[in-house]
């Protein structure tokens, strides 16, 4: 296997290892480079199949689309669980335990593509045979992080008129005693 190849399984896992975290305002670049990786890999592959020029454009336009929209539709269902876990004290420890887990796949598939076979690139490989489940559990986690969201929302404003109420009451009773 190539270098390209080994940079794709690197790149597969390294902008999620809180990469991007670490460069606050340098987000795209980070995501340009490592999408830069993807594409380069991506581009070999193509050449392989010795593609005609408009069979090569629509295969990727076809590939560009379809992983848009499926990134589209992950950030949909991740992203209320993620907003959940954002407010909660575990979150530094949940980020870390999370991106440590995705380097070490990363490093797996990187040594598994230059031809050194490992049981973290098989055990990350079967992941993906998983799929139908990881999509469940997105799902159920976005509907539970969303209805603790209203749940949560509805106690501040519970709390808010709580306080307005107070707030009244005192400056009537001030108002009283003058």
């Amino acid at each position: 296997m190539g270098g390209t190849e080994a940079w794709g399984g690197l790149s597969s896992g390294a902008g999620r290892w809180g990469l991007v975290a670490q460069f606050p305002g340098k987000e795209a670049i980070v995501a340009g480079v490592f999408g830069l990786g993807h594409g380069v890999a991506f581009s070999f592959v193509l050449a392989e199949m010795h593609l005609s020029t408009v069979q090569l454009a629509s295969s990727l336009l076809a590939f560009n689309l379809g992983i848009e929209l499926v990134q589209l539709l992950l950030v949909c269902l991740a992203l209320p669980s993620l907003l959940v876990l954002a407010r909660l004290r575990a979150q530094p420890a949940l980020r870390v335990g999370g991106a440590l887990i995705t380097a070490a796949a990363a490093v797996g598939w990187l040594v598994d593509r230059l031809g050194v076979p490992n049981p973290v690139a098989r055990a990350a490989d079967s992941a993906g045979s998983h799929t139908t489940g990881m999509l469940t559990v997105l799902v159920v986690a976005a509907v539970v992080a969303g209805a603790w969201a209203l749940v949560e929302r509805q106690r501040q404003r519970q709390r808010q008129r709580q306080r307005q109420r107070q707030r009244e009451r005192g400056l009537g009773e001030l108002g009283t005693a003058a």
